[in-house]
């Protein structure tokens, strides 16, 4: 009598994606993250996928649950969340994302990529000023 006994064993490949790569910026992707009313979804490579979702992700997920060569099947775990990006006229330094909460629309602010550009440079001048005045002193 012989005994065999074997386990196969397979890791699963993760991969994580982000949708949109860049163009949120950092502190309105975190205030999302903590504040948002996400919602979730179960994908396999037949099934379908949420009519919500934008077109271009879309395409970007459809070739990823398709299964390769020695695979049965694909699923994924997809957590989504609607956000807009606002810029009123009357306000234009100031930049709103606005996305569901938990119980109301959220409202993030930021300033806008003109109205930091000026902050900045506007500190780098008193800072400017403040080092020529030392040197003028000492």
């Amino acid at each position: 009598m012989t005994w065999t006994e074997g386990i196969i064993n397979r890791q699963p490949r993760t991969e994580k994606i982000k949708w949109p790569e860049s163009g949120l910026p950092y502190m309105a992707r975190q205030h999302a993250r903590e504040y948002g009313n996400w919602s979730k979804t179960f994908l396999t490579h037949n099934g379908s996928v949420p009519e919500d979702l934008e077109d271009e992700f879309k395409t970007l997920l459809k070739p990823r649950l398709k299964p390769c060569d020695g695979e049965i099947a694909r699923e994924a775990d997809l957590r989504y969340l609607p956000l807009a990006r606002v810029v009123v006229p009357e306000h234009r330094h100031r930049v709103f994302y606005v996305y569901p909460g938990q119980t109301s629309l959220q409202v993030f602010t930021l300033p806008s990529p003109q109205r930091t550009w000026q902050i900045a440079a506007t500190v780098l001048g008193v800072l400017t000023v403040l080092y020529l005045l030392s040197l003028l002193l000492s």
